[in-house]
């Protein structure tokens, strides 16, 4: 029997193209009766690709799923002259020894329309299975961050919105805080949870696996001096800091598991969930490279996913060395 999977993707904006690849991969006719997908988590652009791939499998058509992955990614990439000449500023201005943020409260952000257009286009929530039991096999979560109150905010495929996608992807200052139907204002999950992961633990059908793609390196060889490198290393902390406290969580749970009385809570409500860890690793990514929708980029993205995907079924990919997630975000120096 295939074992019970869950995959969890971390927000990193066109990084993400890297997980489209990832899933496209394991989605594939090759792969896709190796394990039990029973739920899928994301954030920002974790958050896309999590959403697109759960519309098709809940549909029962898992290349549908791998369809509109692909389809969405083709969307984004700056592909007409003025898309890519509005892109290559953007990307350049990024990457100057000096940067200014501005207020998207000054002006109108075109990156939410945008990114709803894309949506509306690829994930026609109307015609998805209206069954919650259909649209919870798998499990979907999306993660944001309440902006007021200072929590994590989760959100569920069954009563899936735009709404959710768009409070996931709300990267200041390139958003503003989306006001939700349920009042409440949110940013980006990058802020405190990059993905939803311990929510895996409570759901019907327990995962024996998680599986996460990562795409914020855990370490640096140099000390970031010039503001750029200062924002990306800035950036890339910030998204992994809830990654590791999460997966500790899991780390915590297997242990105390294991040393529980038969017949006790613990031993009944989990089972022991192994962790697997694929990562990006491609040179010359920054955060600058996060907002670039280069066709080239995001198809080198893309292809190293897919090359990347066979990782999960290898014993590398366990997370027990103690230099990775979750050991070395935890344990002290």
């Amino acid at each position: 029997m295939a074992n019970k999977v869950a995959i969890a993707c971390q927000g990193g904006g066109s990084h993400a193209a890297f997980t489209a690849g990832v899933l496209t991969e394991l989605l594939s006719e090759t792969n896709r009766d190796k394990f039990d997908l029973v739920a899928l988590s994301g954030t920002s652009g974790g958050a896309m690709c999590a959403a697109l791939a759960w519309s098709g499998l809940i549909s029962g058509k898992p290349d549908l799923a791998s369809a509109r992955l692909d389809a969405f990614w083709d969307d984004l990439e700056a592909r007409d002259l003025l898309d890519a000449m509005v892109n290559w500023w953007a990307v350049a201005l990024a990457r100057l020894p000096v940067t200014a943020e501005i207020s998207p409260y000054t002006y109108q952000p075109q990156a939410e329309p945008r990114l709803r257009a894309l949506l509306a286009k690829h994930l026609p929530l109307t015609t998805l299975p209206n069954d919650p039991a259909l649209r919870a096999h798998p499990k979907l979560l999306i993660g944001a961050t309440d902006v007021l109150n200072g929590t994590r905010a989760v959100f569920h495929g069954e009563t899936l919105r735009y709404d959710d996608l768009i409070a996931s992807a709300a990267v200041p200052p390139l958003f503003r805080a989306v006001a939700h139907p349920n009042g409440n204002l949110y940013w980006d999950g990058l802020f405190s949870t990059n993905p939803p992961v311990r929510e895996f633990t409570d759901i019907p059908e327990k995962p024996d696996e998680i599986w996460v793609i990562q795409l914020n390196p855990m370490r640096r060889s140099t000390e970031p001096m010039i503001i750029s490198d200062i924002l990306d290393r800035r950036n890339e902390l910030a998204g992994n800091l809830s990654l590791g406290q999460e997966l500790y969580f899991i780390q915590k749970i297997n242990e105390l598991q294991r040393m529980a009385e038969p017949g006790s809570p613990l031993q009944t409500r989990y089972k022991p969930i192994a962790i697997r860890i694929v990562g990006l690793d491609l040179p010359g990514l920054d955060y600058p490279s996060k907002l670039d929708r280069d066709a080239q980029h995001i198809d080198r993205l893309r292809t190293y996913g897919r090359l990347c995907a066979a990782s999960f079924f290898d014993s590398k990919s366990l997370w027990t060395p103690e230099t990775t997630i979750p050991a070395a975000a935890m344990s002290p120096a």
